[in-house]
């Protein structure tokens, strides 16, 4: 819808106004309580950079199809990946979720309890984001003809992986394209506004950090079904906006046709769990996989 496009488009700006100034912030402000709240701030916006390329992977950040393209691109550039690179594994998502390749909080029979822990404490604690952003230096040296053997075939948590194997050759070599743009538009960014790189790595590794173990707050612990394998989270007002009401994953996974503006309206807000409570489930090791998978039902409170 038109209307959406517009709206997307002034949000787009805001984020990278934000972006821009969070980082400048960071670098001049003298006082650790006032730069620790512009350090919370730009975590929750960044929420809301993925969540807008989010929508684009969906085709929803612009009803015409080349500005949704170049929109999402450009949410890919302020979160520090290539924005193909999450276009492929993310429709892969939709088909995977909660199969053995997402499953990270149980241990499957035959799987190793330390490797599992150990895998998983890494993704959460920041790793996820970590991958994405190191690949932008990798993956556009692998040639097209290499790229399915990136594929490591795995019991579990190798989704990532194995979305090597859906990528064509015009993806491969859009994702070399918007990496060499990321990374050049950081190094004028860096000279430019003369930032510093230990601020830098310490704004990215925080939200490094808070956006990895949000990765699976939505998944953990839900019935083993592609669709209902999600929550609904109840947040704060301020976050939803922020996060630009992704945490209605349930209500996405049922509808993936939706605006992000259309998912608050259209949840039941009776079906839901608090955010709260969620989070803190994602720093439970992992366990083995209950014999009785009725235990996995959802619960609203």
């Amino acid at each position: 819808m038109k209307k959406f496009s517009n709206q997307n488009i002034a949000v787009l700006l805001f984020q990278t106004v934000s972006w821009i100034g969070s980082l400048v912030l960071l670098h001049r402000l003298e006082s650790p309580v006032l730069k620790l709240g512009v350090l919370l701030y730009f975590c929750l916006m960044m929420q809301g950079v993925f969540s807008l390329m989010h929508d684009c992977i969906h085709g929803l950040g612009h009803h015409k199809k080349r500005l949704n393209y170049w929109m999402g691109m450009w949410t890919g550039v302020l979160f520090g990946t290539s924005y193909t690179l999450f276009e492929v594994n993310h429709h892969g998502h939709h088909v995977r979720n909660r199969t053995a390749p997402e499953i990270a909080e149980f241990i499957l029979p035959g799987e190793s309890r330390i490797r599992k822990t150990l895998v998983y404490y890494f993704a959460i604690l920041g790793g996820i984001w970590w991958g994405s952003f190191l690949a932008m230096f990798f993956l556009p040296l692998v040639p097209y003809s290499l790229v399915r053997r990136l594929n490591k075939p795995g019991s579990s948590m190798n989704g990532y992986s194995l979305s090597f194997l859906s990528f064509s050759r015009d993806r491969w070599f859009r994702l070399r394209l918007e990496s060499l743009a990321t990374v050049m538009l950081y190094a004028v960014l860096i000279w430019f506004f003369e930032l510093r790189l230990e601020t830098l790595l310490m704004a990215f590794a925080a939200f490094a950090f808070t956006w990895s173990s949000l990765q699976w707050v939505y998944h953990l612990r839900t019935p083993l079904d592609p669709i209902e394998g999600a929550y609904n989270l109840r947040s704060l007002a301020p976050v939803r906006w922020l996060f630009l009401n992704f945490n209605y994953n349930l209500t996405h996974h049922r509808h993936p046709e939706l605006h992000w503006q259309e998912l608050h309206e259209k949840t039941d807000l009776r079906e839901t769990q608090p955010s709260w409570y969620r989070y803190l489930m994602v720093f439970l090791p992992p366990v083995p996989l209950p014999q009785d998978l009725s235990v996995l039902e959802k619960r609203y409170f």
